[in-house]
């Protein structure tokens, strides 16, 4: 492999060379970390992938500095939006509670939704709009 790496440094160029050179170090750390995550036995763990997503999140939410006119034009709006998704699954989980496997508990939570999927729509697509209206830069 290093002969190949160097063949392509002396052929095309030494930047094209580092970079596949840069490109298989990346390769075989994420290699290692899916052998260490799913082990011999090859189960998957999404949960710590969900985690790492969030830590990703939780890094870019603290170092980067809000828009406030983002947050005044359409952060209420995306705030109604999170509330409408945590009634909709607190209502489904109620559904399921509640109801017997049956038709009608299969309707309900159809309706819930097809009828909070609705309302998402409704109130977010506004909201969004005027969110990428706004330019940062400005």
């Amino acid at each position: 492999m290093l002969g190949l790496i160097i063949l392509v440094g002396f052929l095309q160029s030494w930047s094209i060379a580092l970079s596949i050179l840069c490109f298989c170090l990346i390769s075989a750390v994420m290699t290692m970390g899916a052998n260490i995550q799913w082990g011999y036995a090859g189960l998957i763990n999404f949960g710590i992938m969900g985690y790492t997503a969030l830590g990703g999140l939780a890094a870019v939410l603290v170092s980067v500095p809000p828009v406030r006119e983002a947050w005044q034009v359409g952060g209420l709006n995306m705030i109604l939006c999170a509330f409408l998704i945590a009634l909709m699954v607190f209502s489904i989980r109620f559904i399921i509670k509640k109801y017997k496997k049956s038709n009608k508990r299969n309707y309900g939570i159809a309706l819930v939704i097809i009828v909070g999927l609705i309302l998402l729509r409704l109130i977010s697509g506004p909201a969004i709009e005027s969110i990428e209206a706004v330019s940062p830069a400005t």
